[in-house]
């Protein structure tokens, strides 16, 4: 926490607070009119709040030895946590960067040999791929440096990465619906032309220009081309799976991919990405012996957002390197996703492991804090 300041007067003049004060007793003197007072109190208050504000703002920002302070605590967590985590959180990165790998090798097939579907279907899972890395990296950033809750909010988008992955995956054989991959990669537009609506709506009170004309007219060109295309429905939310999905929501589209049971997970990191009084509950934990609010860095809670990442990571790689296309299946791929579960597996147990090490120190210490008593 930032230490508290005094205040210095101002050069010159008399302190609000002690005009105040002046002006009270002055009433009281009078015969203390309570209506006047609160007048005069209602007046200063804010010249008060006005003045003051930007001098302790000034005085905080000055302050690099508090600063420092914090910063310094903030790195001996993240040493202390490493020290916990650290092995298993080493076998994460190993997994993401084969995924990352096998990824890019996949995405390198020769579109020359595929058909403009197999080219939709490539150029769909190939930029989910790219999604789940990027975010299964960034729930390693926050997981090693003790925030799993961050962690869990962002495993909710690798989840509805890996629904969609595998379900563009599985249609690729289907003669039905192998055009679920263009119809996915087509909706972007009826996502763009809804921002660029709000935007235009909002952009005085954002202060920003507006969006040119003619670009705007050519979205609704696009988006006049894809509602003709495919229908009315396309312009719902998951409106591009309607033809596969007729419910076209989310929660069908979960057990279409045989990821239903994931649900519960996902339903508890939808907790922590809107702001419910459900995800509130999240922020007590017991500590020992006690619950507080955790306001900050925690060494516990990482092995659900972890595990949960990897899963969905692993699924939507799997996506990728093993879709059946054209140009066949690459075995090597197939080997090298074997070889990345194993060291998944192998991740998920250290993490199980770093976990009973905290608690086993945490019985110590209370133990320790009973006898003492």
């Amino acid at each position: 926490m930032f230490r508290k300041f005094k205040r210095s007067r101002s050069v010159g003049k008399q302190p609000l607070t002690d005009q105040l004060a002046d002006a009270v007793l002055e009433q009281i003197r009078k015969g203390f009119d309570p209506e006047r007072v609160d007048e005069l109190i209602a007046k200063a208050v804010p010249e008060f709040i006005d003045e003051m504000a930007p001098m302790l703002a000034g005085r905080i920002k000055k302050d690099k030895r508090t600063l420092r302070a914090n910063r310094r605590a903030e790195r001996g967590f993240d040493r202390r946590l490493a020290k916990q985590w650290g092995k298993a959180l080493d076998l994460y990165q190993i997994t993401l960067f084969m995924c990352i790998e096998l990824g890019e090798g996949a995405a390198r097939r020769d579109g020359e040999h595929l058909t403009p579907t197999e080219q939709n279907i490539l150029e769909a899972l190939t930029g989910l791929h790219v999604t789940a890395c990027r975010v299964a990296g960034e729930v390693l950033t926050l997981l090693s440096h003790g925030h799993p809750r961050g962690a869990l909010a962002r495993c909710r988008t690798l989840h509805e990465t890996a629904v969609i992955a595998g379900l563009i995956a599985e249609s690729a054989t289907d003669a039905v619906h192998c055009d679920l991959a263009e119809r996915f990669l087509d909706h972007e537009i009826v996502g763009r032309r809804r921002d660029a609506l709000q935007f235009q709506k909002d952009h005085i009170v954002l202060g920003e220009e507006p969006l040119e004309q003619e670009f705007l007219d050519e979205i609704e060109r696009r988006y006049d081309e894809v509602i003709t295309k495919y229908g009315a429905d396309f312009k719902r939310e998951y409106g591009w799976a309607k033809k596969f999905s007729p419910n076209d929501n989310f929660r069908e589209l979960e057990e279409k991919a045989s990821l239903s049971h994931v649900r519960p997970y996902y339903q508890w990191a939808s907790s922590e990405v809107h702001c419910g009084a459900r995800g509130l509950s999240h922020n007590f934990i017991e500590y020992r012996g006690i619950t507080v609010r955790d306001v900050g860095k925690t060494n516990i809670g990482l092995i659900d957002p972890a595990s949960m990442a990897l899963s969905s990571l692993l699924q939507t790689t799997f996506a990728l390197a093993a879709v059946k296309i054209s140009d066949g299946v690459d075995m090597d791929a197939i080997l090298h996703m074997r070889a990345i579960q194993e060291i998944m597996s192998a991740c998920i147990d250290v993490l199980f492991e770093a976990q009973e090490g905290i608690d086993r120190a945490e019985r110590k210490i209370l133990k320790g804090m009973q006898k003492n008593r």
